[in-house]
């Protein structure tokens, strides 16, 4: 049976004790871990295996994303930590901060999500961002490695995704899937309270 996780603790904007508090049941080392792309983690509904097979499915209050280090927990008690998930990317260099900072600046005024780094800035692959990062003379090396992107200004937490007058074209049909796995989710909670009554 599919473990139901409905209520997100963030990582972020909590005090320590209330951080505390959430893993005291469950220390972290001893939580299943969730790993999610950075697209998965924008879902309020989804379906997913934990490493140990059993079956997970999230369903969070609508438009509630996951964010890398928060705790979803379910009805009976269980906690599964959120991790974020190594993905494709692509790492831009510079030979010297200031012409990192003016790429990243032009990959700001193109609402590019992007993870900084002290050296570099980590995006999602885009062939035309990639050439205009060369262009600016920077250079772009593909890599394998978890994504999380810096929140923005209204996001109210970092690696956040809020977005108050713009969609990303990569975000088109994903409140469609969100509601497919949401029906999903329902199903099975329907279907593991008809067992829990037998």
């Amino acid at each position: 049976m599919a473990i139901m996780l409905t209520v997100r603790i963030p990582a972020h904007g909590q005090t320590a004790g209330q951080v505390q508090d959430a893993y005291a049941q469950s220390p972290l080392e001893s939580m299943p871990v969730l790993e999610l792309t950075l697209e998965d983690r924008q879902r309020s509904r989804l379906a997913a295996m934990l490493p140990n097979g059993r079956a997970v499915a999230v369903i969070l209050p609508r438009g509630e994303a996951m964010q890398h280090g928060d705790v979803l927990t379910g009805e009976s008690g269980e906690r599964v930590l959120v991790q974020a998930a190594a993905e494709a990317l692509m790492l831009i260099r510079a030979n010297n901060p200031f012409e990192l900072m003016r790429i990243v600046y032009h990959l700001a005024n193109r609402h590019v999500r992007a993870m900084l780094l002290p050296e570099a800035a980590l995006i999602e692959p885009d062939q035309v961002l990639a050439e205009l990062v060369i262009r600016l003379g920077g250079t772009v090396e593909k890599t394998h490695q978890p994504f999380i992107p810096e929140g923005g200004a209204y996001s109210g937490g970092a690696g956040g995704h809020a977005h108050h007058h713009h969609q990303h074209p990569s975000e088109c049909g994903v409140e469609l899937q969100d509601e497919a796995m949401g029906q999903i989710g329902e199903q099975l909670s329907i279907a593991a309270h008809a067992r829990s009554k037998t």
